[in-house]
């Protein structure tokens, strides 16, 4: 009986993976051995930086065509883009402390934006001349920002050049080094 069990239990998993398709984030493994949390205007420095912040856009990625636009977190299926940095973040070890995109700009340290680098945080203020942050995504590299957009393109790549991103950006934080 235990046996049969055990096989009813461990085909389910694999049902339940198989119906996830790719909101699995299974190259989030790493997630186990990290647990920390971000610091304001400091950045957390860890062993595994490189293969953390890979892991994290990774989790990102993963979620294009899956999660939906919505201001209610019920993540990894609807979330806003704060609520979305905060998700991906937090599934591989790093805590940002909160989903509002105006307390997460204060973690991690300034950078300015000739020097972002991957797994780097993107602030944007499209509600000018207040200085709120209304916007925030992830630096992947390349001159991409990967972010929960809007309720139209939901998670999405989008150039750093692009003329949104030009006019409405505001300040870049490095939670990891």
């Amino acid at each position: 009986m235990k046996k049969r069990w055990a096989s009813i239990v461990l085909t389910g998993m694999v049902a339940v993976s198989a119906f996830a398709g790719t909101v699995s984030t299974a190259s989030t493994a790493s997630a186990a051995s990290i647990s920390v949390t971000a610091q304001k205007g400091s950045a957390v420095n860890i062993a595994n930086e490189q293969k953390v912040i890979n892991n994290i856009i990774q989790t990102g990625k993963n979620l294009i065509g899956q999660a939906r636009y919505n201001h209610t977190y019920n993540a990894p299926y609807t979330m806003d883009c704060s609520g979305f940095t905060y998700y991906i973040f937090k599934k591989n070890g790093i805590d940002l402390k909160t989903r509002d995109d105006d307390k997460q700009v204060s973690y991690g340290k300034y950078v300015p934006k000739s020097q972002i680098k991957p797994g780097d945080l993107i602030f944007y203020n499209a509600n000018k001349p207040s200085k709120d942050v209304t916007h925030v995504g992830v630096y992947i590299g390349d001159g991409k920002v990967l972010h929960m957009a809007n309720s139209t393109s939901n998670v999405t790549i989008s150039k750093l050049s692009g003329s949104w991103h030009t006019a409405n950006y505001l300040t870049a934080r490095r939670v990891i080094e």
